[in-house]
C-alpha cells in the first residue's frame, strides 16, 4: 500500500485516526481540510464556506486531491464531502491508494462534535441528517475497507486498519 486514504462523514474520526495511522506505517500525514485552508488565504474552513461559498471550497479541495495523485507513503485525511465528486476518489487511488471508510453511526458523529458552529454544514441538525444519508452509499461505493469507529477509541481503529491493509494489496 503506498497510499492511504480515510474517507467518512464529519465526526468519524479521520483527524483523530489519521495521525495514528501514519505513524504506524511511517509515513507522511496529509490533512486536506489543513491544505484546503493554507491554498485559501483564510483562518478556517467556516471563513472560506462565509466568505467564498462552498463550491469555491469544493474547487480547493479538488485541486488538493489532484496534488495527491502521485504522492507515495502519506496517510490522506480527507473531508467528508470529498466523495461528492468521483474524480477526487480517482487521485487518491492513483498511485496505489487504498480507501477507507470510517463508519459512524448519526448519533456518535453528534455526540463527537462539541462545536457545531464550527461546522457549515452542520449547523442545521435535519440537514445534516439528510446530508449524512444523502453520503453514505458513496462512502461505501468508493471503499476499499470499511471499519466501524463506533464504541472504539482512534488507536483501536487504527490498529484494526494496519491488520487489514495487507489483505488490500
Amino acid at each position: 500500500m503506498r497510499k492511504v486514504a480515510l474517507i467518512g462523514f464529519m465526526g468519524s474520526g479521520k483527524s483523530s485516526v489519521a495521525p495514528l495511522l501514519a505513524t504506524a506505517l511511517g509515513y507522511r500525514l496529509v490533512d486536506v481540510d489543513s491544505e484546503i485552508i493554507s491554498r485559501s488565504g483564510l483562518p478556517s474552513i467556516r471563513d472560506i464556506f462565509s466568505a467564498r461559498g462552498e463550491p469555491f471550497f469544493r474547487d480547493l479541495e479538488a485541486a488538493v486531491a489532484e496534488s495527491l495523485t502521485d504522492t507515495a507513503h502519506v496517510v490522506v485525511s480527507t473531508g467528508g464531502g470529498i466523495i461528492g465528486r468521483h474524480t477526487n476518489i480517482e487521485h487518491l487511488r492513483m498511485n496505489g491508494g487504498a480507501i477507507i471508510f470510517l463508519r459512524t453511526r448519526f448519533e456518535t458523529v453528534t455526540a463527537r462534535i462539541s462545536d457545531f458552529a464550527s461546522r457549515p454544514l452542520f449547523r442545521d441538525i435535519d440537514r445534516a441528517r439528510t446530508l449524512y444519508a444523502e453520503r453514505q452509499q458513496l462512502y461505501k461505493e468508493y471503499a476499499d475497507l470499511v471499519v466501524d469507529t463506533d464504541d472504539k477509541t482512534p488507536g483501536q481503529v487504527c490498529d484494526e486498519i494496519v491488520a487489514t491493509l495487507g489483505t488490500l494489496s
